[in-house]
């Protein structure tokens, strides 16, 4: 799919997706930020800048919906049908379902434990495997790798958050996007270049919606 020449949403763009996945049983979807290189009144003039951060966003997007059993309706919806470009879908959609959290580690069930922020399917593995000996603490949840900077506004051990943290959007998306402003200059290309993603590559796209 291309991405930014017309005016589709990102969530027309997932439900497509969806329904790629559902009908024709594909693999994989790929997308790629339009590159102007002509000018034509139907397209976007040649100094609009290539989406590569939307396109990223889709690609998480898209990750979720494969690995971690997401539906594109509950993604995005037609009151917020774009992605908010400064958070990773998967930290998007817990701050719109606040009243899912927090969840307590020790004893969520593992597709519950699979929609917090900062934590991946190898540690839900982990997580469920280590609650048959005994309760879980952050130290122990460290240990597995979860992202605790993602993970903390999220749980409770024995239930206690690892700080005394508010659960309250405005507080939480700031300090989320605080966490992601580097990557996401990177893949605007404010530090460092950024290669346009191919048909090889998942460029670490499983570690950054977990982180």
């Amino acid at each position: 799919m291309i991405i930014g020449a017309t005016g589709e949403t990102d969530l027309e763009l997932i439900r497509t997706t969806q329904s790629l996945y559902q009908s024709f049983d594909l693999k994989r979807v790929f997308f790629s930020g339009y590159i102007p290189l002509n000018e034509d009144q139907a397209l976007p003039s040649l100094n609009t800048p290539v989406p590569l951060l939307r396109e990223h966003r889709l690609y998480q997007a898209d990750w979720l919906m494969r690995y971690y059993g997401f539906h594109a309706e509950e993604l995005l919806s037609q009151k917020n049908p774009f992605f908010d470009p400064k958070l990773d879908p998967k930290c998007f959609w817990a701050l719109q379902h606040l009243e899912h959290f927090p969840v307590e580690i020790n004893t969520a069930p593992a597709d519950v434990l699979l929609r917090v922020p900062g934590i991946g399917p190898n540690s839900v593995k982990k997580i469920l495997s280590a609650r048959r000996y005994g309760s879980i603490t952050f130290e122990m949840l460290k240990k597995m790798h979860v992202v605790l900077k993602r993970a903390q506004y999220f749980i409770t051990c024995g239930g206690r958050m690892l700080y005394h943290i508010p659960i309250e959007e405005h507080f939480i998306h700031n300090q989320l996007t605080a966490l992601e402003r580097t990557s996401v200059m990177e893949i605007e290309g404010q530090n460092v270049s950024y290669t346009q993603m191919n048909l090889f590559s998942d460029f670490h796209i499983a570690e950054e919606v977990q982180a």
